[in-house]
């Protein structure tokens, strides 16, 4: 080993450490969007089949609130916090008892959930907040029981 090689190593890795630190901090940004993504269109969905379940009308937003709040419970802070339905958008035969002469007709119930996921904690990038809004819709079943 040549002399004036001594010490090379630690220059490159002082060089290349804040590359490597800022790259970091992009991969648990977008795992914390992903998963956070994923738990709005989970609880989209959760919210829409539960409503889907009840058999009066005027149930249906308790019902989406309470499914919302449980499957946010696992979510960043900010995003949980911050959580909130659309009044859910039904059609407007829905509830009431099927139409025999419109055999093929669909009533469905969709919600649409928002939340504000604050990525300013990582302090090495110049993230602020993003928001997400995830929207489902599920279809009521024709022969469940009718009150």
């Amino acid at each position: 080993m040549r002399r004036e090689d001594r010490g090379s190593a630690s220059l490159e890795l002082v060089i290349v450490a804040p590359f490597l630190l800022a790259l970091m901090m992009l991969i648990i940004a977008f795992g914390r969007y992903a998963q956070t993504e994923n738990l709005v269109d989970q609880a989209a969905r959760d919210a829409a089949r539960a409503a889907t379940a009840q058999n009066v009308r005027a149930d249906v937003p308790k019902t989406v609130n309470e499914v919302i709040a449980d499957a946010m419970a696992d979510a960043p802070s900010s995003c949980r916090d911050t959580a909130v339905a659309d009044p859910p958008v039904l059609s407007k035969t829905a509830f009431d008892l099927p139409d025999p002469n419109n055999p093929l007709a669909i009533d469905t119930v969709s919600v649409t959930v928002h939340c504000t996921l604050d990525l300013s904690d990582l302090a090495a990038l110049p993230l602020k907040s993003v928001h997400i809004t995830r929207t489902f819709t599920s279809p009521l079943d024709r022969y469940r029981g009718y009150r």
